[in-house]
């Protein structure tokens, strides 16, 4: 069941619970990413695609979990954000193209903080200023997205791979403890 919270103007708002950020660690030799498409358009692809070159820039292998949500509008389910956890090193959630699938590929990442994965979220650049009040409201402020132009939409494989090589380096900066000492 989903609880409903009313604001109100004359009322100061709730205080959401501070979201933890799953530790970072170096990732297994062979790591399991998870994806949680959320059903728009090339969002299963790009994430794919994604994931892919992550394998390359990390020089190894990856395993891929996908997810594909029914609607983009609606968040990961528990029971299956309690299966992917348990079969995930890392997890990257959208592709959020416009307000409601921004905001819900946001709550399936701090979903899957909350169980210890690392993770991360994907969006359009349109709506970075969205998910960054959002994460403050969700209690993460300053939860770090990934973001590329907007539209997605209409782009064959080789746009999508040019669209997710300028931000493998910012997924694994985002999900991986370094192995350089700070």
């Amino acid at each position: 069941m989903t609880d409903i919270t009313v604001l109100r103007p004359d009322e100061a708002p709730p205080v959401a619970r501070a979201v933890a950020l799953a530790p970072r660690v170096e990732l297994p030799e062979r790591p399991t990413i998870g994806l949680v498409a959320n059903g728009k358009p090339l969002a299963k692809e790009l994430l794919g695609v994604l994931a892919q070159e992550l394998g390359t820039a990390l020089g190894r292998e990856v395993d891929v979990v996908l997810v594909e949500k029914a609607s983009a509008a609606k968040q990961l389910e528990e029971a299956r954000a309690d299966e992917l956890a348990a079969t995930v090193d890392v997890a990257i959630a959208g592709l959020g193209d416009c307000g409601a699938c921004s905001t819900c590929s946001l709550y399936d990442a701090v979903t899957m903080e909350r169980r210890g994965v690392p993770s991360t979220v994907l969006i359009t650049e349109p709506f970075q200023t969205l998910i960054a009040s959002l994460a403050a409201k969700l209690g993460a402020p300053g939860y770090h997205t990934l973001s590329v132009p907007h539209p997605v939409w209409g782009k064959d494989e080789d746009e999508l791979r040019a669209l997710a090589r300028p931000i493998v380096a910012t997924a694994i900066a985002q999900l991986v403890r370094s192995r350089v000492a700070a």
